[in-house]
């Protein structure tokens, strides 16, 4: 008896402690007079999403709802306070009037906890800034146009692909067949080997990789919650977002690669190249993030290792097929929602098809202005990422006067903007014309984000863009699709994912060969 009142006694002191720590926590916003949501313990307001039964970008959603009037407000993801921006003028001082500021990605204090985190994505400060200088250069224009002649390659190989997948079965399962182009096209173009991934062999060592990389699980969802939260937890308990295989798997990759190439730059100038400068310079050089501040021109030295060199190598390739992949298959998903839309597309490609003499150019990212717009609006009702997240990484002062420190986390609900009738009417509803070059001009500033704003917009959006547009082109000259007769017209998106995508269910379309076919075929030399 004794011992349970003692069991009790200290049950109810730690409930107590924890009570107290928890309250505490949860006056931040309070304290700051700043609007909040009221948080459930432990859970914060961001419970449906931690407990994976809503999407991230949906969550963020309805809290925006809940303070339709206020153009930041405070929330709390799990225990931890985070910043929600609501208005495109506090977008526009996160993302880039204050970039100095909000520089960072997130969990800056464990970046480098695991090797995958060594990457430009989770980068901040002057080590981002240096990082950035340094890779802008492989996606200029002038080099995305040079390259183009490896992905019209890959895209004979899905003209392939595509004939032989739908001689045994019209239905095609659309995110499959987007990540084994994407891959094939990133392996290609960055790495310069050849994925095969396009081909019959079902085992393929590259899909394996891909699938443990974008993996939605509910294990690999609940430990990026417990990371994101609780992150001195996660790394105390020696916890890993990725196994162990990816880095043994790019490490050979590299290796074998580098040998091919006599561990010098070859002519094709891709990603390896640069990489190999890297590695034979020993340090980065560039300049520091604070420049513009201080008004001097103080330069960094960035010390270059085989861990930073596989982390960027991962980081491409993740980055690279995953979001591309999913915004051909959505796009491939309204399109067969909508036959309207897919006759002018379907007009538009034929006209560029004979116009180019059955000939795949860089120019098509440009030429066919329909077809962009479906891609833009796809990205707008399927945004790549629900939410973005940004650190506050020096304390900062809002022209109202509150302050927030160094820390802070901050989401920026992309999903919310782009599905907000104040900035589109008729958000749900799919229209390609609103991205036509006519009307972006009524597009507000700041409530449309394909692939981020501000210094750390996406860096590979234009190779993002020119894959897109090339595989939807191919695709489209000979095919029209339809919805497979077991796809719903709405989808229920995946909380156990980053990414935008849909939840226990593949995009299955029926591809159904257009007449004239045979005599759009690409030419090939």
């Amino acid at each position: 008896m004794a011992a349970l009142v003692v069991f009790v006694f200290l049950v109810t002191v730690l409930v107590s402690i924890l009570h107290y720590i928890f309250q505490r926590k949860f006056r931040y916003w309070q304290k700051r007079n700043v609007p909040y949501v009221k948080p459930l313990p432990l859970l914060g307001n961001y419970a449906k999403y931690m407990l994976q039964k809503q999407y991230i970008g949906q969550t963020v959603q309805e809290l925006c709802k809940q303070h339709p009037d206020q153009s930041y407000f405070g929330a709390f993801y799990g225990t931890k306070p985070i910043l929600v921006v609501n208005s495109p003028e506090i977008a526009k001082d996160v993302f880039t009037k204050d970039f100095y500021y909000f520089n960072g990605r997130e969990l800056s204090d464990y970046v480098g906890s695991e090797l995958a985190s060594l990457n430009l994505f989770f980068a901040h400060g002057d080590r981002w800034k240096v990082i950035r200088q340094n890779l802008t250069t492989l996606f200029s224009s002038s080099k995305m146009k040079k390259m183009f002649y490896l992905l019209e390659k890959c895209n004979h190989t899905l003209e392939d692909m595509l004939a032989r997948e739908t001689s045994i079965d019209k239905v095609l399962e659309t995110r499959d067949l987007g990540a084994r182009y994407t891959m094939d096209c990133i392996c290609s173009c960055a790495f310069g080997v050849d994925s095969m991934a396009m081909s019959k062999e079902p085992n393929n060592v590259f899909k394996t990789v891909a699938g443990q990389l974008s993996e939605a699980s509910t294990s690999r969802g609940l430990k990026m919650v417990i990371r994101d939260v609780w992150p001195g937890i996660f790394y105390g308990l020696k916890m890993q977002l990725f196994p162990p295989t990816i880095d043994e798997f790019f490490s050979k990759l590299l290796k074998g690669v580098f040998e091919s190439r006599n561990h010098k730059p070859s002519p094709r100038n891709d990603f390896v190249d640069l990489v190999l400068m890297f590695k034979s310079q020993v340090h980065l050089i560039g300049d520091s993030i604070s420049n513009p501040k201080t008004g001097k021109d103080a330069k960094i030295k960035l010390k270059v290792d085989d861990d930073f060199l596989l982390a960027q190598c991962i980081m491409f390739f993740a980055a690279g097929f995953e979001t591309s992949s999913t915004t051909i298959s959505f796009t491939l998903y309204e399109l067969a929602k909508h036959p309207a839309e897919q006759d002018k597309i379907i007009a538009e490609v034929d006209e560029y098809v004979s116009r180019q003499k059955n000939k795949l150019e860089y120019e098509c990212v440009h030429e066919l202005p329909y077809l962009d717009a479906a891609v833009y609006e796809t990205l707008r009702l399927y945004p790549i990422l629900g939410a973005i997240s940004r650190e506050v990484m020096n304390d900062y002062k809002f022209a109202d006067g509150v302050q927030v420190g160094r820390g802070l986390r901050v989401h920026i609900p992309i999903y919310h903007f782009h599905h907000n009738p104040a900035y589109f009417p008729d958000p749900e509803t799919f229209k390609p014309e609103r991205f036509l070059p006519e009307n972006k001009k009524d597009v507000k500033p700041y409530t449309y984000f394909p692939y981020g704003e501000g210094p750390r917009i996406c860096i590979g959006s234009r190779f993002a863009k020119m894959q897109v547009m090339a595989g939807l082109i191919t695709i489209l000259k000979e095919y029209r699709v339809e919805l497979a007769n077991d796809m719903p017209e709405t989808l229920t998106l995946d909380a156990r994912t980053i990414f935008t995508a849909p939840r226990d269910q593949g995009l299955n379309v029926k591809f159904i060969r257009r007449e004239g076919s045979e005599q759009r075929k690409w030419v090939r030399t």
